[in-house]
């Protein structure tokens, strides 16, 4: 009992030592001499959680020293014991009895004894236990120790606990966001002030405790505010509210809504929460504007709006909607809107709620379209356009539906016009889609025969140059045979067949517009009278001819000639179609094409036309073969009785005469053809037939032609005539025998050659050097070059191919004769001078002879000496105004020659003909050279006065 009672006054004397400690650090104290005075291993003192009675942690734990805090659950431990029944002692195989206790069986213990610690209230705080690796003998000591520290270590946890709670309460009131202000209830000074509040208005708190409210408040003074606040110091009042402004330290001021309150029993203070609400006004204000201009729109708006509630009540409709219905709101108001103004169908039907489309917004939570009928106060039935679409709240919860209307009186009827207008339209398109695809197909006809016009017309070029070679060969030909009648009729044969085949190209030409036209004014009555006779002979006694010509007929513009083959070859196709019996009928008028025709023909143009019509009562033509009967060799007459050239020729002339030209037929009833000719009003012009007949002359010709048979024909036949000849095959080496000097009379060139310099441009050249002379063309494809719009160019001069000696000698004599040769008196100036005679000093034979044959050629007087000496002693016999000299020479050099040559004439042109670079002296500097080996062009140029390498 001693011992006892000794451990027990032990443990009350370290229980005064740990006294002396208060707060946290007192309970590892406490622990350590629990163990110390009952010799145990463990100690631990626990505090049991406030928001979970089954958990608890240490405060302070020992383990043969202090050890580290641990938390842990109290279920199934001997600590749950505790806190359920009061002090529990169990002095060996603890582990045993609480074998689920994690923590027990971790420490290997084997007693245990505890007790609890408890509130003033009885409420149980936590508790202390000691454990030992060995039976406790003495529980009942055990527990009278710890009965001496429990009630300390309680009252010290439920202090730390008061204290933990003001300190937190503080520091919330601290880091308040709203502003928290307590003043003396007497003096009205500010005794706390929360940390939003100073950062807001910008003072200490030092600062702020010599401030009262009114300082604050600007709108407030002393005298209103402690009016205001009386009612909570009689205590008729327990709160109030009010808003008010503040006052920062900087001036500002900002919104604020207070709630005070009068607190304590003696030392009284005033309580005030105060809320920024600055933010708040803006947005209430910024709120109402928008509303403002929200309700504006609404009332303004044309379109009607309505608002139904979850019930599909109508709560709102604006004043759109209340002049569509004629309702008011009040009479619309709380009630079904389908039951106002959607309740029954035109017809007089009732229209049910569940059938209305526009109900179903709500239901099925989607935006609903369409048209429906609404009936109108006054019992009118009015269309309208709608759009429902439901009000969902903040979770997408539809709670009611706006519904937007129009009335559709007045669009319904221009839909149905635009309606009848878009059928209108489509039906217009049609038939514009059409007639484009009628035109489509005209043009492509057209740009088909302009193809085939292109390709036949090529060909007919090379064809009429093969005719002219064979022609002017067989006419020679014809002079060698004569007497041999048996030749001679070969001759002429074959020359037939050259003007078989030259009407063919013609023929060509003709469709493919590249033959040269000379139109004229022309009266077609009046040739069609002079055709008369020819047309009888031609179509025979078993056709008989009517001519029916109009009165006041206007001239045309057309080639005469090509007028008359045209109805000729019309009236022959006609005999053809009636097998030589029938009736053929010739028209002759004014005709007008207008716009409307002109649209529906793409190679049209509007205007005044004279008509020819030659109609016959034949077979007339398939209409599947109508499209082709102007391509050239498409015929309808059996084989071998047509060559398909007639109307092809008719349809190229008058379209190169800007005229047109239609074809009508019937299977079985006949054909017309009508040509349209571009009426002019130009009076007719009567030409006189020539009877020129074929003469010879004299003059110089400059002969132009890249083909080698034609041009080497053309320059035999000329030389014939008694004409000199200069040979060039291209209009680059005609150009240099321009320049040389030669002089030449009549310039006769082809049309179409190769080359850079051009006819036309080669033509031009010639007459600005030699003014007087004259210049005659020749083609069998003009090209476009001399003829334009179907027309030869004004002053051209054209032969065609193929051409007989007779054509050309008449041709040639007329362009000669009709040039003006001024004379010296009438032109003020003396003529031209040319070099003439050339000395030509070179001692190989072979280049001698050659050039001499060029100089020849270019109508140069020509003597030649193969040295030095020989032409010296020329020199001193003959004036000369060129010297072509070679500078390495058996007996000396052209230098010295040249020399020799200056004396005599100081004019005299000087070249020299060298293999190699020519250094000339300095008293030669004005002498040219000319680089060997030279040709024809090369020569000619150096006696123009150009250098040529």
């Amino acid at each position: 009992m001693e011992q006892v009672d000794l451990r027990k006054s032990v443990a009350a004397a370290k229980l005064v030592e740990c006294g002396r400690v208060v707060g946290e650090q007192l309970f590892p104290l406490m622990v350590g001499a629990i163990a110390e005075s009952l010799s145990v291993r463990w100690v631990l003192l626990c505090v049991v959680d406030q928001h979970d009675a089954q958990k608890a942690h240490t405060l302070a734990f020992w383990d043969n020293g202090p050890a580290e805090n641990f938390a842990y659950d109290l279920a199934h431990t001997p600590c749950s014991k505790i806190v359920e029944q009061g002090t529990c002692a169990y002095a060996s195989d603890v582990v045993q009895l609480f074998p689920r206790d994690k923590i027990l069986q971790k420490m290997g213990a084997e007693s245990y004894v505890g007790t609890p610690l408890r509130a003033i209230n009885g409420q149980v705080v936590g508790l202390i236990a000691v454990l030992h690796d060995e039976p406790i003998e003495n529980t009942q000591l055990a527990a009278d120790v710890l009965e001496i520290f429990a009630g300390r270590a309680a009252a010290e946890i439920e202090r730390v606990r008061s204290t933990s709670v003001n300190e937190r309460l503080g520091r919330v009131v601290e880091d308040s966001v709203s502003e928290v202000y307590l003043f003396n209830a007497e003096t009205y000074c500010f005794e706390l002030v929360n940390r939003g509040a100073r950062e807001n208005l910008g003072y200490t708190m030092d600062e702020l405790r010599r401030l009262t409210p009114w300082d604050l408040k600007p709108d407030l003074s002393k005298e209103a505010f402690i009016n205001m606040v009386a009612p909570l110091r009689d205590g008729s009042e327990r709160v109030l509210q009010f808003e008010t402004r503040h006052r920062r330290k900087d001036g500002t001021r900002y919104d604020v809504s207070v709630r005070l309150q009068l607190l304590g029993d003696l030392d009284k203070v005033f309580y005030a929460a105060i809320e920024d609400i600055t933010a708040r006004n803006q947005a209430a204000r910024e709120l109402g504007l928008t509303t403002q201009r929200l309700n504006a729109i609404i009332n303004n708006t044309m379109m009607a709006i309505f608002m139904m509630d979850s019930r599909q009540h109508c709560v709102f409709m604006n004043s759109a909607a209340e002049h569509l219905t004629g309702y008011k709101l009040e009479e619309v108001k709380g009630r079904p809107l389908h039951d106002v103004i959607h309740h029954t169908h035109p017809d007089g039907r009732h229209f049910p709620l569940e059938d209305c489309p526009i109900d179903r917004a709500f239901p099925e939570e989607n935006q609903v379209q369409g048209e429906e009928t609404f009936i109108h106060k006054d019992g009118r039935f009015y269309p309208v356009a709608f759009t429902a679409s439901p009000i969902r709240d903040d979770e997408g919860i539809a709670i009611g539906t706006v519904i937007e209307a129009r009335e559709i009186t007045e669009e319904l009827r221009a839909r149905e016009a635009l309606h009848s207008f878009n059928d209108a339209l489509q039906k217009r398109v049609a038939e514009a889609i059409e007639a484009r695809s009628k035109i489509e197909l005209q043009l492509l006809q057209a740009q088909k025969m302009e193809a085939i016009g292109k390709l036949t017309g090529g060909v007919a070029h090379d064809f009429n140059n093969l005719l002219q070679v064979v022609r002017g060969n067989l006419e020679f030909l014809a002079r060698d045979v004569a007497g041999n009648e048996k030749a001679e009729a070969r001759a002429r044969n074959a020359l037939t067949a050259v003007v078989r085949g030259a009407k063919l190209a013609s023929q060509l030409l003709a469709f493919g517009r590249r033959q040269p036209l000379e139109p004229k004014p022309i009266n077609l009555a009046r040739l069609m009278r002079e055709l008369d006779d020819m047309l009888q002979r031609v179509l025979g006694d078993g056709v008989e001819i009517e001519t029916v010509t109009a009165g006041g007929l206007w001239n045309c513009l057309a080639d005469p000639t090509q007028v008359e083959n045209a109805v000729l070859n019309l009236a022959i196709n006609g005999r053809d179609a009636m097998d030589g019996h029938g009736k053929l009928t010739i028209e002759v008028g004014n005709a007008s094409l207008d716009d409307a025709y002109a649209a529906q023909h793409v190679d049209v143009t509007a205007g005044q036309y004279v008509m020819i019509a030659v109609t016959d009562n034949g077979c007339g033509i398939a209409p599947d073969k109508m499209e082709h009967v102007f391509e050239p060799f498409y015929t309808t007459k059996p084989e071998g009785q047509g060559t398909g050239l007639g109307l092809s020729m008719v349809y190229g002339f008058v379209k190169q005469s800007g005229g047109h030209v239609k074809i009508y037929s019937e299977v079985d009833h006949g054909t017309t053809v009508r040509i349209y000719l571009p009426r002019t009003r130009q009076d007719e012009a009567m030409v006189v037939q020539s009877t020129l007949e074929a003469v010879a002359g004299t003059e110089t010709i400059l002969l132009v032609e890249d083909d080698l048979g034609v041009r080497e024909t053309a320059a035999e036949m000329l030389s014939d005539l008694g004409y000199r000849v200069l040979k060039s095959k291209n209009a680059d080496s005609a150009l240099a025998v321009i320049e040389s000097g030669a002089e030449i009379d009549l310039l006769f060139t082809d049309v179409v050659m190769p080359g850079v310099l051009r006819s036309t441009e080669l033509a031009d050249l010639f007459i600005q050097r030699l003014p007087n002379a004259a210049v005659l063309y020749t083609s069998g494809y003009t090209q476009n070059a001399i003829v334009h719009a179907g027309r030869l160019d004004p002053g051209v001069e054209l032969l065609s191919k193929p051409y007989s000696r007779e054509d050309l000698s008449r041709k040639i004599r007329q362009v000669l004769d009709r040039r003006k040769v001024p004379s010296t008196t009438e032109t003020g100036r003396k003529p031209m001078a040319r070099p003439r005679t050339v000395l030509l000093l070179e001692d190989e034979p072979l280049i001698r002879m050659s050039t001499a044959d060029m100089l020849a050629e270019l109508n140069l007087t020509v003597i030649e000496a193969g040295t030095t000496r020989e032409a010296n002693r020329l020199l001193q016999d003959s004036a000369i105004d060129v010297l072509i000299a070679d500078l390495t020479l058996p007996d000396g050099s052209g230098f010295d020659v040249a020399r020799v040559a200056k004396q005599a004439n100081a004019n005299v042109l000087v070249i020299f003909a060298t293999g190699k670079s020519v250094n000339i002296p300095p008293d030669l500097s004005g002498a040219k050279w000319l680089s060997k080996p030279y040709d024809f062009t090369a020569l000619a140029k150096s006696l123009s006065g150009a250098n040529t390498d």
